[in-house]
């Protein structure tokens, strides 16, 4: 070719020389040269940017959906697990509830409408749904085939599911388990001489009875156990508290006998003795003094507002001193020393005590009078009333008759109609006394190996971040917060479950003394109960194992123990909506997070800031930083005593006996938000939107912290938190703590003349 060059017999075209002709030529002007030249560039800068979005996509893609590779588009995460938390998030708001009115309303109004509660439960909650799920579980891994490695404690746990769901043979054997229970017990005085032996007035002995009940762990005039010292946590101790009582708690005792509730408690005695054939001459009159003592003893109880103060329920003594401090008259039958060494010398327990042995004292008011009530009645009283307190409770392991006699005592305390699910009951029951063999199944089945870093990782941004709020806090001096922030650091985190339970060795040596029979319920549950005595008792002389946690995997909840200075969290809470690996770190920090934080704010509460690093009770703090403490405190006093409780009729809340759990509400709210928004920082960008969710993450993260406490109560149990909670209702744990978060307010842009972000706003951490 003429202006060509030829190579090998191909033709190539070089630029240079079409360049030279265009000159030659004048193909093209200035103004051509110039677009073409521009054409170029932007050519250029696009494939740029289609390089850029192609490697931020990959990345989100990796972020976003937990390292699963799953896809996004734009900044919207499109995963199947990002769909479904979208749809969890949306399906429970209320949108036309204004988020600066009434948050509460607007994240659960929807959840609250859809969920309405089961007959069987007093109420029904964002908990209650993940506990519901693991109840399932529990049942499926009860049920399934025995596999040719399962421990024999695993063998026991089917054993004992198997006896409690065969209603048809519990049925069948009618009240005839109890006669040997009762017969031990030297017989019931309202049953005279039928159905366990007869009742002699010149056989009663109170030291002795409360000992054989002290051995089916029943305690219903002295408390007595054995626990960590609270001022040496390397040892333990015995103690001796108030009882619990045979209603929910004291405050249902003091509007007297007439009460509605007392009066339900009282037939609920009767009728249970008519079953067991009492003389229907005296049953009535029996019964009703039963409960008038109860009602005395209840009375001289101390209140719990007075119980947060755990240095003035330390109260040391030496065992043979008891009987000089707490007189007992000749005619009640009782010797605290006797007592107390006879307890301790159960078989299984076998332990020495010398005269002097050191006991603490948890309610002297109560002590003080205990035996000038019982004075005022006679014997065949007093051990009516301790027989039912042990018959209350055994009712519950006998036929389907009882259960019709507990509903309807349950309709008038709890406001249900019908008796629960008996596999979710015998489910349950198997989880408390066989936790660790049946979580050994649990985690197997449904628990995810990886949510234990992320978890752990999460822990230490909640701890760092709390260490922040302790530097910023201004009522603190130097030395205090030092000491603060040295007791974080200390805090051991237990997450998931403990290890050894997937060695069926040691797991089978951890129950080596607990058996179970597939059919005689009854006669096992006694059996667990005198277990648990032993175990309870028996380690008095052991040195404390701070490195053991026997809680039962499939738990849905999460704990901080003050002597330990632990904080934990069973496999059953890592569930959604609390986490995730595969939901949004706004989510999870809105969940799981603000969960992680208000057990480690618990070790900082009213209570829990009483205990150094290493779990001793001990005025670690200064008296100026205590009393600059307490008017901290003082505000959530006031603020959450001053919240109605609409489902009963406007009762107000409790905010001394809900103290701690508020001051642990606000502060794990405030690190766990702080905590994410360091981790959004860390990583230069916001996370990926959800589908569908016009919501920034922030705002997210509000939303899940709110949804984690939808639910709905009835009137009896919204009586039952005010009177003995220490929990505050869900709507409050909600609109009280983000009426104190400036955060909050923010990330929702609510006015300063709005409800949810009022001028005042309390702050602790």
């Amino acid at each position: 070719m003429q202006n060509g060059k030829q190579t090998n017999g191909e033709t190539k075209l070089d630029v240079q020389d079409v360049e030279l002709s265009f000159k030659k030529k004048g193909f093209r002007t200035n103004l051509e040269k110039i677009l073409i030249l521009f054409s170029v560039v932007a050519l250029v800068v696009c494939v740029v940017f289609i390089v850029l979005y192609v490697n931020a996509t990959k990345e989100e893609k990796l972020i976003t959906s937990g390292d699963t590779g799953a896809s996004t588009s734009g900044n919207i995460c499109l995963t199947p697990e990002c769909s479904i938390a979208a749809s969890r998030l949306l399906n429970s708001l209320d949108t036309t509830a204004n988020p600066c009115e009434n948050f509460y309303e607007f994240a659960c109004g929807t959840w609250a409408k859809k969920n309405v509660i089961p007959e069987d439960v007093s109420s029904y909650s964002m908990f209650s749904v993940v506990r519901e799920d693991v109840e399932v579980i529990m049942k499926i891994v009860l049920e399934a085939p025995v596999k040719a490695d399962d421990p024999l404690s695993v063998t026991h746990a089917r054993d004992l599911y198997r006896s409690c769901i065969n209603q048809t043979y519990i049925d069948s054997r009618g009240i005839a388990p109890t006669f040997g229970l009762l017969k031990e017990l030297g017989g019931w005085p309202v049953l005279g001489d039928k159905n366990g032996g007869s009742w002699n007035e010149s056989d009663y002995d109170l030291t002795t009875l409360l000992l054989n009940l002290m051995k089916y762990n029943n305690k219903p005039l002295i408390n007595l156990y054995v626990y960590t010292d609270s001022k040496n946590s390397t040892t333990r101790i015995i103690y001796l508290d108030q009882p619990d009582f045979g209603m929910p708690g004291r405050k249902y005792y003091l509007n007297g006998l007439n009460d509605p509730m007392v009066q339900a408690y009282k037939e609920l005695a009767e009728s249970v003795a008519r079953v067991f054939e009492a003389d229907p001459g005296t049953v009535e009159s029996d019964m009703e003094d039963v409960v008038k003592l109860e009602i005395d003893l209840a009375n001289i109880t101390m209140k719990d507002e007075d119980r947060r103060d755990n240095f003035l329920l330390y109260n040391p003594i030496h065992m043979n001193k008891l009987k000089d401090n707490y007189t007992v008259p000749a005619e009640a039958m009782f010797d605290w020393d006797a007592f107390i060494t006879r307890v301790m010398n159960i078989e299984g327990v076998d332990v020495s005590l010398s005269p002097d042995e050191t006991i603490i004292v948890r309610a002297i008011p109560y002590f003080s009078k205990m035996f000038d009530v019982l004075q005022k009645y006679p014997k065949r009283t007093i051990a009516n009333y301790l027989i039912w307190r042990i018959m209350k409770n055994r009712i519950n392991n006998l036929g389907q008759n009882f259960q019709e006699l507990v509903t309807e005592y349950n309709k008038a305390i709890y406001g249900t109609s019908t008796p629960r699910a008996r596999w979710r009951t015998c489910a349950s029951y198997v989880n408390t006394y066989y936790g660790l063999s049946l979580g050994r199944l649990f985690v197997k089945e449904a628990f995810d190996e990886e949510a234990k870093k992320e978890t752990l990782d999460m822990i230490h941004n909640l701890r760092a971040a709390f260490g922040e709020l302790v530097d910023e806090n201004s009522w603190m001096d130097d030395t205090t917060r030092g000491l603060a922030k040295e007791k974080a650091k200390y805090i051991q985190e237990k997450i998931g479950y403990q290890d050894f339970i997937l060695n069926a060795t040691a797991l089978d040596e951890y129950y080596e003394n607990y058996t179970a029979k597939a059919d005689t319920y009854f006669e096992n549950v006694l059996s667990n109960l005198q277990r648990s005595t032993i175990d309870s008792l028996r380690y008095l002389r052991f040195e404390v194992d701070k490195n053991d946690w026997g809680t039962a995997p499939a738990t849905v909840n999460a704990y901080y123990n003050s002597v330990l200075n632990r904080i934990m969290f069973p496999a059953g809470i890592l569930q959604p909506p609390f986490f995730s690996r595969t939901q949004t770190k706004s989510m999870n920090y809105g969940g799981i997070g603000v969960v992680i934080g208000h057990e480690i704010t618990h070790g900082f509460d009213d209570r829990g800031r009483q205990y150094d690093k290493d779990g001793n009770l001990k005025q670690w703090w200064t008296d100026a930083v205590i009393q600059k403490f307490k008017n901290q405190t003082q505000c959530l006093v006031n603020q959450y005593g001053d919240f109605s409780v609409p489902e009963a009729d406007g009762m107000k809340m409790n905010g001394i006996n809900t103290l701690g759990e508020n001051i642990a509400d606000n502060g794990g709210l405030k690190e766990s938000f702080r905590a994410y928004r360091r981790w959004v920082e860390s990583r230069g960008r916001e996370e990926a939107q959800l589908p569908g969710v016009q919501y920034t993450h922030d705002q997210i993260f509000f939303i899940n912290f709110a949804q984690v406490w939808c639910g709905n109560m009835r009137k009896e149990d919204a009586i039952n938190r005010i009177r003995t909670g220490v929990h505050s209702p869900g709507r409050f744990r909600v609109i009280g703590t983000l009426q104190n978060s400036a955060d909050f307010s923010r990330a929702f842009n609510c006015p300063a003349t709005s409800y949810m972000n009022p001028p005042t706003k309390c702050s602790v951490w």
